[in-house]
Formats: structure tokens, C-alpha cells, sequence
């Protein structure tokens, strides 16, 4: 297994609108991990009461409108969003459904009143 190096995931409330549907109350900033990878470790210090989700991108440019990672659920064969639920405290947080991306952003379900930092890192069989 090959751990990534951690990653500062910033959500920056009064950055410009980078890309066509940017919403900076939700999106973070973009985040590059160095390398594909098949799956995300997110860890969450300062509480995020909104649930997160993950977007990817196929590269670096700011201004490409990233998609919503989707995975197909086990148990119904049916293809979901990937998001967390709502929480109120430091949590550690696995995405087994990178699929290979590398250019990353997080998306809080609710507008953020103030600048928020997680950690991110990307992980390989």
C-alpha cells in the first residue's frame, strides 16, 4: 500500500470564483495530489456541521468545472454520490472510490461562515 503526503484542503470564503458554477462558500480551492490514486483519507479538525462530497477533475486548470465523484453501491448495483453525513467533530474520513483522479476538490452541503482547513491524502494498493 503507498500513502500519499497529506494535502491542505482549503476553503477560502472570500477567494475569486474560479471556474463557471463556482460557489466559494462550498467549493475548497483545488487540490493536486501528485498522482492518481484509488482512494481518499480526509481528516477534519475544525468542525463542518454539512455533509461533504468530492469532486474530481481531469487537471490542473482552476477553471475546469470539476464532476461529482459517483460510485456504484455493492448491495443495489445503483450509482450514488459520494458524501459524508453532517458531522459535529474531528473526524477521519476513507473514500474508497478515487478511481484514479488526482486534481480533487471538496464540497460542503451548506455555505461556510468562515475559512476551513482539512487534510486530504490519496492512497494506492
Amino acid at each position: 500500500m503507498f500513502i500519499g503526503k497529506w494535502q491542505v484542503c482549503l476553503f477560502d470564503i472570500d477567494r475569486a470564483s474560479e471556474f463557471t458554477g463556482d460557489d466559494v462558500d462550498r467549493y475548497s480551492k483545488l487540490v493536486n495530489l501528485g498522482r492518481p490514486f484509488e482512494r481518499l483519507l480526509l481528516a477534519i479538525i475544525a468542525p463542518i456541521t454539512s455533509a461533504l462530497s468530492i469532486y474530481v477533475q481531469e487537471d490542473a486548470s482552476e477553471a475546469t468545472v470539476p464532476k461529482q465523484l459517483n460510485y456504484v453501491k455493492p448491495e443495489t448495483a445503483t450509482h450514488a454520490a459520494w458524501t459524508t453525513t453532517a458531522g459535529t467533530g474531528s473526524q477521519m474520513i476513507s473514500c474508497d472510490y478515487l478511481n484514479g483522479y488526482k486534481y480533487v476538490r471538496i464540497y460542503s452541503g451548506a455555505d461556510l461562515p468562515v475559512d476551513r482547513t482539512i487534510r486530504i491524502c490519496g492512497v494506492r494498493s
